[in-house]
């Protein structure tokens, strides 16, 4: 990704947490929960991600471990704050997008961290 791709994706994540801030202070009870909502979301989420640096446990059981704790926060959230109804359907297609954002995600980090991998081993040669 180059550097204005990289700008942009800063830019995106410092105006969203801009609006997240105004959100909780200026706006009724509903949005500002909400808000604190998507906050602890992204909190558990990011611990869950600590999971990757126990590298005795094999990946795809760390992989597990982050997809399953971030599917079930996510579940909680969208329960407590009523984002859709419990309708099996309805169920089914939030947590299908909620995996293909999920492995969107983890494959962009993936296929990061195997290239910067790659670039040490030729400096390396």
């Amino acid at each position: 990704m180059g550097k204005a791709g990289k700008t942009i994706i800063q830019s995106i994540g410092i105006g969203c947490g801009i609006f997240t801030f105004f959100s909780m202070v200026y706006v009724n009870q509903e949005i500002r929960t909400m808000a604190f909502s998507f906050i602890g979301l992204s909190i558990v989420i990011g611990l869950l991600s600590l999971i990757y640096e126990y590298e005795k446990i094999p990946l795809l059981l760390r992989t597990m471990i982050h997809l399953g704790g971030s599917f079930l926060a996510f579940m909680a959230i969208a329960v407590i704050n009523q984002w859709f109804t419990l309708k099996f359907i309805v169920v089914l297609f939030a947590s299908l997008f909620f995996l293909l954002i999920f492995f969107a995600i983890w494959s962009g980090y993936y296929i990061k961290y195997r290239r910067d991998v790659e670039q040490i081993n030729q400096k390396l040669k």
